[in-house]
């Protein structure tokens, strides 16, 4: 009797063929449970991008709790010398003892215009409540190394951070440079009249709004935009003048209350535009339908629609403090055919020639128009 079959019993590997089918079989797994995972992160970012516009709107409530209205979306500040200039810090600074930065209130220095050295401290802070996890992490600061042209009107260096979402400018954008401004219909708009120059003149915009007191929303709270994102990753990278600077310091910056900064406005639908490439003269873009004319007196029509990078749509706070995903396909007017006539300057007018669309009436206060939650 051979006992060595007994002792030394034979061993069976894997073939080559077995191995194979293995390592399918994983691979297809993978490939079921990656789509799952980034759907769930995904899921994850758009509920802090949720909660951080939530945070918002309570601070713009708690903010007219104290003031009697929401906060100036842009007003006229003073240079170095203390002369008067057209634009200061916009609504999220205002806000900052609203939503925990009230550190960084304490340290603004609200007698000079945000763009001086002596506020670079706070301009250069990033606040991860105006920042959406779905938007680019790297683009929330700007280097400072003399690579761009970063300086403010002090000829100071400046850090810049920026932010993923801005205010309801309404409809339309407001003209500027003479006494017949354009019709307001949104929430935040440029609020200064005229000021004291250091001449003893004044100057400034007599026909500029006043901020927007709750009891002028007769729209209804529920039915108008407060904040949208306004994605830097897509903005910015759409430069108006392609140049580092207005990748910089052009588009989002947080501190800024002007438009394509931190406002936006619903002349078209969120994320109308498909792609960040500029269009040839006279070629439309890639991605997007058709390259209109552009509908605003400054910036332009890419850094001025709300926009996101969560698929399908974005994040909309109300007025009534609620948050709303509002798909990409929402009814709209045609903005192709909007029409605008005039310089690029205080003659820029709008001549509507159609009736608004649900998301445009959505960004009135006070248009009258009636929409139901289930229109969007």
């Amino acid at each position: 009797m051979n006992r060595s079959r007994f002792l030394h019993p034979r061993r069976h590997g894997f073939t080559l063929i077995e191995l194979l089918v293995v390592i399918a079989i994983i691979a297809v797994l993978i490939a079921l449970l990656l789509p799952a995972v980034q759907s769930a992160r995904e899921a994850a970012r758009r509920a802090q991008c949720t909660n951080n516009l939530k945070q918002l709107a309570l601070a713009c409530h708690n903010y007219e709790s104290s003031n009697g209205s929401f906060p100036m979306g842009d007003h006229i500040g003073r240079k170095v010398d203390f002369s008067a200039m057209r634009q200061d810090f916009g609504h999220f600074v205002a806000l900052l003892p609203y939503y925990e930065g009230g550190t960084l209130w304490n340290a603004f220095n609200c007698n000079v215009t945000a763009f001086l050295g002596v506020n670079s401290t706070v301009n250069g802070a990033g606040m991860t409540t105006l920042w959406c996890p779905s938007d680019d992490v790297t683009g929330l600061h700007a280097p400072i190394d003399g690579s761009y042209d970063g300086t403010g009107w002090d000829d100071v260096l400046q850090p810049w951070a920026y932010s993923s979402y801005a205010g309801n400018m309404g409809t339309f954008a407001y003209r500027y440079g003479d006494t017949k401004i354009a019709t307001s219909d949104g929430i935040f708009n440029h609020n200064a009249g005229t000021v004291t120059n250091v001449d003893g003149k004044p100057w400034g915009y007599p026909a500029a709004f006043p901020p927007t007191r709750l009891a002028s929303i007769t729209d209804g709270t529920s039915n108008t935009l407060l904040y949208g994102e306004h994605a830097h990753s897509k903005i910015s990278a759409n430069a108006e003048d392609e140049t580092p600077m207005e990748s910089y310091w052009g588009s989002n910056w947080w501190v800024s209350g002007d438009w394509g900064d931190t406002t936006f406005s619903t002349i078209f639908p969120p994320n109308y535009f498909k792609t960040v490439v500029e269009a040839t003269p006279g070629q439309p873009p890639l991605g997007s339908p058709v390259a209109p004319p552009n509908k605003f007196p400054r910036s332009n029509n890419y850094n001025m629609t709300a926009a996101s990078n969560h698929p399908g749509g974005a994040n909309f706070a109300f007025c009534d403090g609620s948050v709303r995903f509002i798909k990409n396909t929402v009814n709209s007017w045609n903005p192709i055919s909007l029409q605008v006539s005039g310089d690029p300057g205080s003659n820029f007018v709008y001549n509507p020639t159609q009736p608004k669309g649900v998301f445009q009436a959505l960004g009135t206060k006070s248009g009258g128009e009636i929409v139901g939650s289930d229109q969007y």
